[in-house]
């Protein structure tokens, strides 16, 4: 009897092991990657898979599952770049993206309004700019002789539209320093060079030359 007793026990053991086996209670640990997103310039948010991270580049993504990923980076004024990543199980990817100017060239529209004897000229941007200077050549009269104003702002914030996004309106000359109008000489072309940088994106220089005939 205390045989048998002792045969069953055993049996039990075996099959209680045997379903421990079977069903774990703790489950393996698995590894994650690592994902590094850098850019150039910095301060991009980071979306991963289409969701809001809450980082901004440079950072890095942890805890991630092994597998490809597909990110964008926005930042304003710049093109939204997107890129896809592949994440290996216990390594760190690094991802450096260069991000695209998302503004236009510069340009400038030039009008002019005069009277009988004297003119000026109304200009509008399509974008804020950091002006230089503005270089107007004019006639002074019939004569071939033309005099050259130079107006410097070093890098001055012009701004193409109000606060209510209305675009606004400069003249040449400008009206608050010194005369409002130049003397008007038909028949000869006034000429007007613009130098600056735009005032967001890549911040690029920009050189623009205007002539209008009068």
């Amino acid at each position: 009897m205390r045989y048998l007793l002792s045969i069953l026990l055993s049996i039990f053991c075996l099959a209680f092991i045997q379903c421990s086996e079977d069903n774990p209670t703790d489950p393996p640990s698995q590894s994650k990657g690592t994902l590094v997103v850098k850019s150039n310039p910095s301060g991009a948010r980071i979306y991963l898979m289409g969701t809001d991270t809450g980082k901004n580049t440079p950072d890095s993504l942890t805890n991630l599952d092994a597998g490809t990923y597909d990110l964008f980076l926005y930042l304003q004024y710049f093109d939204t770049a997107f890129f896809s990543a592949k994440i290996v199980e216990s390594l760190t990817t690094t991802k450096e993206i260069t991000l695209q100017d998302g503004l236009p060239f510069v340009e400038i529209e030039l009008n002019y309004l005069g009277t009988s004897d004297s003119v000026k000229f109304s200009w509008l941007l399509n974008q804020d700019v950091l002006m230089d200077s503005i270089i107007v050549q004019r006639p002074i009269d019939n004569s071939p002789l033309y005099v050259i104003d130079k107006y410097f702002y070093d890098k001055e914030l012009f701004v193409w539209k109000d606060q209510f996004g209305n675009p606004i309106t400069y003249y040449l000359p400008p009206p608050d320093l010194g005369p409002k109008y130049y003397p008007k000489v038909e028949g000869f072309t006034y000429e007007f060079n613009f130098y600056g940088q735009k005032a967001h994106g890549t911040m690029t220089s920009f050189h623009l030359f205007i002539s209008q005939d009068i």
